[in-house]
């Protein structure tokens, strides 16, 4: 049975004092969004967190991102990549390095935080891949989008980690009846990851084609702004949960999503070559995730 509103406010009081956006993002945000930004200024901000510098350089080179030569500085890594990139790459390690797991959560709990971070890679790697497929007629960066899909359930990791008895309400509930975990919150919480989302990223001043995403791709009609980047993610999702190989899944998939890619100007032919350059794409990305 659903909480009544009285018990959903109660709820939302509970996580009152959800995490805010690292101060090194946030200032990162407002230098790149300002016009007399400069790869110094960028850089000075990243090199105050060494750790985050150190991060910030193994991802630069490697082949993710297929620099030809090596990247030996911050001011280089932000002159050679640009700000964009080092914009999005410092939000995402940033947020992952909020919800680092302390618990012994290991697989065959519950929630598999390894699984969950796999999971949102692999929806980061392929919102990429859409985005650039259409990249000269739709007004979407790649990186963005890599951004958004990476971190589109981040919802279900603050609810592990604040409010665990109702994600573990909503997954057995899922499991009982057969249902999505989106649907079983629904139904069984009354408020879903995606809200969570929106009350956690409320604060933190996000370009609206990283936010929207993560509060609209189980819905993406009801996105009023940044339509294409939630219906991006959306597409993503669904196709990252295809396993390699698994034909079946792949031909259902793409004749499901046939209407919603057009909307981008997607054909089932792109569709399909992107879930082809999946394996590859994930080799390459994986250093976002290693610790």
């Amino acid at each position: 049975m659903n909480y009544t509103i009285e018990e959903l406010q109660d709820r939302i009081k509970t996580i009152a004092n959800l995490p805010t956006l690292p101060d090194i993002a946030s200032r990162l945000m407002r230098i790149v969004n300002s016009p007399t930004a400069s790869a110094d200024m960028v850089a000075a901000v990243v090199s105050q967190d060494v750790s985050l510098s150190a991060k910030v350089l193994r991802l630069a080179n490697s082949a993710f991102y297929g620099v030809p030569r090596s990247i030996n500085t911050l001011n280089n890594a932000v002159i050679i990549l640009g700000f964009k990139i080092i914009q999005t790459m410092v939000l995402s390690l940033t947020v992952f390095d909020m919800f680092i797991d302390n618990s012994e959560n290991g697989k065959g709990a519950a929630f598999d935080r390894d699984e969950f971070w796999r999971h949102s890679l692999r929806c980061g790697v392929v919102s990429r891949l859409l985005a650039h497929k259409r990249k000269r007629s739709l007004a979407i960066d790649p990186e963005e989008a890599f951004c958004a899909g990476l971190l589109h359930d981040i919802g279900k990791v603050v609810m592990e980690q604040y409010l665990n008895t109702d994600l573990r309400r909503a997954l057995r509930y899922a499991s009982d009846n057969n249902l999505s975990c989106f649907e079983a919150e629904k139904e069984a919480l009354g408020y879903t990851h995606c809200d969570v989302a929106s009350w956690l990223t409320g604060s933190w001043s996000l370009p609206s084609e990283i936010e929207q995403p993560l509060v609209c791709h189980h819905e993406p009609d009801e996105a009023t702004i940044s339509a294409d980047s939630v219906m991006i993610c959306h597409i993503a999702d669904i196709l990252s949960k295809i396993k390699d190989g698994d034909e079946a899944a792949k031909t259902e998939a793409v004749e499901k999503l046939e209407g919603k890619a057009k909307l981008l100007g997607l054909t089932k032919h792109n569709l399909i070559e992107i879930i082809e350059e999946i394996p590859a794409e994930m080799e390459r990305a994986s250093m976002f995730i290693s610790r």
